[in-house]
């Protein structure tokens, strides 16, 4: 039985490739066959690469993240003091990266684009170095990342 499943299985998955190549070969004309070289395609306009957003890359919920340099008296709480530190991290990470998207807004369209993929890059690897970093902060005070 499982013998005669897998047979047929193969059959049709294999068939429809079997059939695409007899049709294309025996119903195309050889009148209409373009060559290659003949074939022109159309240019591309130049198409304007759009801006980076910060939310992009920002983690949700710090988009609008103030810098807070003042302490509270509830800072004798490690949550409310790592919160301020996880908030000073996103503000001053927004603040850089709009400096370096009004840098890219100031060229030329063909440098802006490349721009613009060079801060995508730089915040990419600014957002995985922050994953590493909080997964050793885990690590080092022996929380169990994969508890569940």
């Amino acid at each position: 039985m499982k013998k005669i499943l897998l047979a047929s299985l193969f059959l049709a998955i294999g068939m429809p490739v079997i059939c695409d190549d007899a049709i294309q070969q025996d119903n195309i004309p050889q009148s209409e066959v373009i060559p290659a070289q003949e074939i022109v395609k159309p240019a591309d306009p130049v198409r304007e690469e759009l801006p980076p957003q910060w939310s992009e890359f920002c983690e949700a919920g710090y988009e609008n993240a103030v810098y807070k340099d003042s302490h509270d008296i509830f800072n004798i709480f490690s949550f409310v003091k790592s919160e301020r530190v996880k908030k000073n991290y996103w503000a001053e990470r927004r603040v850089s990266f709009e400096k370096y998207l009004k840098t890219c807004e100031n060229l030329d369209s063909s440098a802006k684009s490349a721009c613009y993929a060079k801060l995508r890059d730089m915040e990419t690897q600014k957002n995985d170095l922050y994953k590493i970093k909080s997964r050793q902060l885990l690590y080092e005070n022996n929380v169990d990342i994969h508890r569940r």
